[in-house]
């Protein structure tokens, strides 16, 4: 009888122990929508709750002075300051304060590993941290960085490989890279839109842009676009203005927009000068994502995407 009880002992810590080894689903963070932003909140490195921005677009996690200094979320991280550098984010420019790089622990067990700016008078938002998503790493999944971007339902998991290899089939495939402006990520991808006379496709880099509140924008001062203006002569640019009725760009109605493989009636597809730095024909915004399921897998560039 001892020995019976010994090995079913022995059977059942070997099954918690093999159940702990192979759980290797990372944590889910409930996100808010603030304006055109997604941001959700976790506690950094153990020390302070903080309200963080998801950013495609970013070269670091960024984090406000007032708050870094007084809540000693990075006071265990060598901060070397910064002298006379500067960050422009969306037409504002801040101090970099201080700068770092290295690891910053986000809720659990997700870490952010990476270059850190402190910088001055980051009130931008409603949120004291920006984090770029494509640093964001799965403890649990030997440091993974598969991102399970789910915007319908308010939700960010860092996905396991073991989960990601039971549920790609059900998904289309598309790889990403960063031959872009900055190093961001791209889709190579296509685009087809339907404006009720023809579809028309151009082909190419589609930038995943956090910050873009639209579906998509085309970006007017690429040679693609522009190839892919003179080529569809036809077919008709609205003009979009403010209040005061200042053009601020174009627009293109469709019936329907399909971009990497996935349709979108009705959708609005905007031309615009305002971004002349990127070097991508188009931006993939949030439109886009809130109607997809997308797993960003940074450690293949590659992207799995489903429509919701």
């Amino acid at each position: 009888m001892k020995i019976k009880a010994i090995l079913t002992t022995l059977f059942i810590l070997t099954s918690l122990g093999l159940s702990a080894q192979y759980n290797t689903e990372g944590e889910t963070f409930q996100l808010t929508k603030q304006g055109a932003h997604y941001v959700f909140t976790a506690n950094i490195n153990d020390t302070a709750d903080a309200t963080i921005l998801v950013e495609s677009g970013i070269p670091a996690l960024l984090a406000d002075s007032a708050f870094v200094f007084s809540s000693g979320i990075l006071s265990d991280m060598e901060l070397t300051v910064a002298s006379k550098e500067k960050l422009s984010l969306a037409g504002r420019v801040y101090k970099i304060t201080h700068k770092a790089n290295g690891t910053v622990r986000i809720g659990n067990n997700t870490s952010y590993i990476g270059d850190v700016f402190v910088l001055s008078n980051y009130d931008y938002g409603p949120y004291e941290v920006a984090m770029p998503v494509m640093y964001l790493h799965n403890d649990l999944d030997d440091g993974s960085r598969i991102v399970s971007l789910d915007l319908g339902n308010h939700s960010l998991q860092m996905l396991g490989k073991a989960s990601l290899n039971g549920i790609k089939a059900d998904y289309s495939k598309s790889n990403m890279n960063t031959d872009t402006y900055e190093g961001m990520f791209a889709i190579e991808t296509s685009m087809t839109l339907d404006d009720g006379i023809k579809p028309r496709t151009l082909s190419g880099n589609f930038m995943i842009d956090f910050g873009n509140p639209e579906l998509l924008f085309l970006l007017h001062q690429t040679e693609e676009v522009q190839k892919f203006l003179a080529d569809n002569a036809d077919m008709e640019l609205r003009e979009a203005t403010t209040p005061s009725g200042e053009v601020v760009g174009q627009f293109i109605l469709t019936k329907q927009c399909q971009l990497c493989g996935i349709a979108f009636p009705d959708a609005v597809v905007v031309i615009t000068k305002n971004l002349p730095l990127f070097t991508t024909p188009g931006n993939i915004g949030l439109k886009f994502f809130e109607r997809t399921h997308a797993i960003l897998d940074f450690d293949q560039s590659v992207v799995y995407l489903k429509g919701n």
